[in-house]
């Protein structure tokens, strides 16, 4: 029994460890202190359009600004846009989902003074905005849709025509599914302790 309630502790450390070493990017640096960008409820006549929203105005003064959205299900349609003036100049944008240095997905403004993109992703994602004039001028706007529950599970910021990024196609598999074979592993060791005690 002292065997069995070790294995419990154990497997309580473990799932706290993977909590902090899965972390979002927003805890990974000290340093780095992002903006929540909060979603409203945003209703249409187009039921299509019903959902969550959150629309920004930002005078950007650093080389890079940092944000992050939140309470994301992979079930809901996401649209991220970022808007500027041409004259502005050129602004950068990285999302990012494990750390900050590794983007899913990114793009520029450009010419045009316009980025957007499509994506369905799972809890939270981050946002970095870099600036190569200063002070930038730019609005943001992040809309979610609500829940569509008969559409197929994707990948974290999949694009919206369904492609995955290389570093996307595997490899992810024990770091999603690692809680669950941590507690199959501990469901046959008890089983097996428990039909050792039986014998005894």
């Amino acid at each position: 029994m002292k065997k069995t309630i070790q294995f419990f502790v154990l497997a309580i450390l473990m799932l706290n460890i993977k909590g902090k070493s899965f972390a979002q990017p927003f805890n990974l640096d000290d340093r780095i202190v992002p903006t929540e960008l909060n979603l409203i409820d945003f209703k249409k006549g187009d039921t299509i359009q019903k959902g969550r929203i959150n629309m920004t105005e930002v005078t950007q003064n650093s080389d890079t600004a940092y944000y992050f959205i939140k309470g994301l299900s992979m079930y809901s349609p996401v649209y991220f846009g970022l808007t500027t003036k041409a004259e502005a100049g050129n602004i950068k944008v990285n999302l990012c989902k494990d750390n900050w240095h590794k983007a899913e997905q990114n793009g520029e403004t450009g010419s045009e003074g316009h980025w957007n993109t499509n994506f369905k992703t799972e809890g939270d994602f981050g946002i970095m905005v870099i600036a190569e004039k200063k002070p930038a001028d730019y609005s943001i706007i992040v809309w979610v849709g609500d829940e569509a529950k008969d559409v197929g599970i994707t990948d974290p910021v999949k694009d919206a025509d369904g492609k995955i990024s290389d570093s996307k196609k595997g490899g992810n598999f024990l770091k999603e599914n690692f809680m669950y074979i941590i507690i199959a592993l501990l469901v046959v060791i008890i089983g097996i302790l428990f039909f050792k005690m039986k014998k005894k």
